[in-house]
């Protein structure tokens, strides 16, 4: 047994430690139905599947297979990872426990063969390591006996141990990354019991019960609430039909009914709080309703693009932030017995920023601590994901340490930021005329420092962390002058101004557009898939139901014929490739045709290409899927006038020309005349929300339109913001044209029924 073969699949999954009382537990998989992360999947060189209790692990070539979680350790403590694993069948090659891997060509090992031999050795660019190689020991039991593993660091060693009985040691290895797992060799199964990775030297903080936050230590009050008022950072959000806030009896309450995402209120930005001070962060929660493992607590560091989290859940806590709507656990779930689990019980929770470190406190005790953040948000506040509904008693933040004035003679920075504007089209000073009732105002805000806000006619743009700004505008009839004001982290402003006119479309044009549109027809193909024959594709609620609402909008308010308007729930690929050869049959150059897709979607970031997954769709095999190269072969194929597609699902960006529309205004009877092919999705979310916010704002926004000509770009704009201000999974929807599909710069007329 002398060769050992690279590594040809790893497949990384985070999951929440749960189940045991340590506070030095970091993670724990016992492999039930409950803690389905690591799911059942195959292809043509490995099978996986958990079964009474057992992850069973199948490599089918000479090769290896290995699944694992992104676990972070912090390497300054002794820690040990331990596995129970029992060869079934198969070849004699190598079973066992990876560590400190990265990818497949860069990890750490130690695995033993079911005739009695172990080894430990690594992948490193590739390259197979030899560390210790392969040794005969007694501790194994041999054949199909169940073999307990443990790597453990003790300080500047690793030890490794075979069922309680050390059989090596070496030098503390390499660290190629966070990831921590399970390994199967060669042609063969394995069945693994459990994963546990677990400090085995305790801090000394973490066991003292009496390490108290004293608020005293405070030197300078930045902000406190006692919730008796909603001041000026408007606590209470807009509620929609998954979110309620309410300040009521000296309590600031989030009640939530969506079963994913989070909601967070934070402070306004006219409170601008400095992050990289010694500063101490404090509120009181109750949990009074809904799922108890979910978490609720406070944000901190936050901005437009990224948000951290302290949360509780159940006796646990963790620590994570959300970039771009997609958690990252940097503390796993951890239990602690500080947290008050009596129902109504308050929670104290108490973040502590001083000496380079973050310390995260539960009712005055110590919790966990973590190297300190680099800031780049202003804000703070509090948040609750799932359906839960938690109530906060106030919010506190002080500095702990004395601001510095020391000012160095003509350094200053007195400079306001640059703004470029990229939509609409202008020059300082231009008044661009436009019909639509809705500006969609984008560019780009610089400053050295840093940009604090962007604010459009009074309206707070979205901004990312470069500067980029995003806001949506009212237009009044006739000359709107808008102003756009920038503020550094300064609090310097810069300012842009510019007009737009407003003005109604002219009778002559309304009656060309008409006339043009009557030599036309008007084509919905819409398409609602939610029951999935693939069980490890999640069921929804409701696709078929926004298919169906959609349908009754389209015919009941604009020129689309109830024979001309196909609804599909839940078709097979087939399905969908013979409607869409039907409709193109059907349609002539004049005519037009919405494309509505509503359910699960996925973006393959290494071939930078998007899918739908159709009711037959298996997860493990990419030619049951719709891709969009597909969709772009078909709507480019069809000789419509125009083509919208629509779609509620993961898309990306990649069915793009650009990542959203960035076109001046253009008079409605010129967009009709050019030939288009545009599309609207919902964002970039991995999963569909059971309920969407993007279909009920288009639904609504196409419900109580009462302009004649509605252009698809001007829809789009009316409800963009509502849906990022209000969505749950913090979507972004997209608009733009079809990569190489022949748009040619017009776009889809909504035409209202007399």
């Amino acid at each position: 047994m002398n060769t050992i073969y690279k590594m040809l699949i790893v497949i990384f999954v985070c999951l929440h430690a749960v189940g045991l009382n340590a506070q030095n537990l970091l993670y724990y998989n016992n492999f039930t139905v409950a803690q389905a992360g690591w799911r059942d999947f195959e292809d043509d060189l490995s099978k996986s599947r958990i079964s009474g209790s057992q992850y069973i692990l199948t490599h089918k070539q000479h090769s290896s297979s290995v699944m694992s979680s992104i676990i972070p350790v912090d390497y300054s403590r002794n820690f040990a990872i331990e596995t129970t694993v029992t060869h079934l069948d198969g070849d004699n090659f190598p079973i066992g426990i990876t560590f400190q891997g990265q990818d497949s060509f860069n990890l750490n090992y130690f695995a033993i063969s079911h005739t009695g031999q172990f080894i430990v050795a690594a992948f490193e660019q590739g390259t197979s390591k030899i560390i210790v190689n392969y040794t005969v020991s007694s501790a194994i039991h041999p054949g199909s006996e169940a073999n307990k593993l443990r790597v453990e660091k003790s300080d500047n060693q690793f030890k490794y141990f075979i069922n309680n009985t050390e059989v090596a040691h070496t030098a503390v290895l390499q660290r190629y990354g966070d990831a921590i797992g399970v390994l199967v060799g060669g042609q063969q199964t394995a069945a693994f019991d459990y994963l546990k990775v677990a400090y085995t030297n305790p801090v000394v903080n973490h066991i003292e019960k009496a390490v108290k936050v004293v608020n005293t230590d405070i030197t300078e009050m930045a902000y406190h609430t006692d919730f008796e008022h909603d001041d000026e950072n408007e606590w209470v959000l807009p509620p929609t039909d998954s979110v309620k806030t309410a300040l009521a009896n000296g309590r600031f309450t989030i009640s939530r009914s969506a079963k994913g995402g989070f909601t967070a209120s934070v402070t306004g930005l006219n409170t601008k709080i400095d992050f990289h001070r010694d500063y101490l962060i404090e509120t009181s929660a109750i949990h009074y309703s809904g799922t108890l493992n979910y978490g609720y607590g406070l944000d901190f560091d936050t901005d437009s693009i990224r948000q951290y989290h302290f949360w509780l859940a159940s006796g646990y806590y963790s620590i994570g932030y959300t970039h771009n709507g997609v958690y990252n656990s940097m503390i796993p779930w951890t239990e602690s017995d500080a947290i008050n689990k009596t129902a109504l019980s308050a929670n104290k929770l108490s973040i502590m920023h001083k000496g380079g470190q973050l310390s995260f406190y539960i009712n005055d005790q110590l919790a966990t601590t973590y190297p300190e953040t680099k800031p780049t948000g202003h804000r703070f506040g509090l948040s609750v994901s799932a359906n839960q509904k938690v109530s906060f008693k106030y919010l506190t933040y002080g500095y702990l340490d004395k601001a510095s004035h020391i000012e160095v003679p003509g350094q200053a920075d007195v400079t306001p930021p640059e703004i470029t504007v990229i939509s609409p089209q202008v020059t300082r000073g231009l008044k661009v005329v436009q019909s639509s009732d809705v500006l969609h105002v984008a560019g780009i805000a610089k400053d050295a420092s840093g940009i604090f806000s962007v604010v459009v006619n009074g309206i707070q743009a979205t901004v990312d962390k470069s500067g980029n700004f995003i806001v949506d505008v009212p237009m009044a009839l006739g000359d709107n002058p808008l102003m756009i004001v920038a503020t550094d982290m300064n609090m310097n402003k810069g300012t842009y101004k510019f007009n737009i006119v407003r003005n109604n479309v002219p009778v002559s044009a309304q009656a060309t557009i008409t006339q043009a549109a009557s030599h036309g027809k008007f084509y919905a193909l819409l398409i609602g898939v939610q029951d999935y024959k693939d069980q490890t594709i999640q069921s929804l609620e409701g696709p078929i139901g926004d298919a169906t609402t959609l349908l009754q909008a389209l015919a009941s308010h604009y020129t689309f014929q109830s024979e001309d308007i196909t609804l599909l729930k839940n078709p097979t690929r087939a399905d969908f490739f013979h409607a869409l050869d039907e409709v193109s049959g059907k349609i002539k150059s004049e005519d037009n045709l919405v494309i509505f897709y509503a359910g699960h979607g996925f973006y393959d970031e290494g071939r930078h290409q998007g899918y739908w997954f159709p009711a037959d769709a298996d997860r493990q095999h990419r030619d049951t899927w719709i891709s969009n190269a597909d969709l772009i072969d078909y709507i480019t194929a069809i000789k419509s006038k125009h083509t919208l597609l629509i779609s509620d699902a993961c898309f990306s960006g990649s069915i793009f020309k650009t990542r959203s529309i960035e076109m001046a205004p253009k008079d409605i009877q010129e967009l009709y005349k050019l030939p288009s092919r545009k599309a609207m999705t919902s964002g970039n979310m991995k999963e569909v929300p059971d309920k969407s916010v993007f279909m009920h704002y288009l639904v609504e926004r196409l419900n109580q339109n009462t302009d004649k000509f509605l252009p698809a770009e001007q829809l789009f704009s009316s409800f963009r913001a509502a849906v990022i201000n209000n969505s749950p999974n913090q979507q972004i929807p997209q608009f733009g044209e079809i990569r190489e599909s022949g748009d040619e710069g017009g776009d889809f007329i909504f035409i209202k029924k007399e």
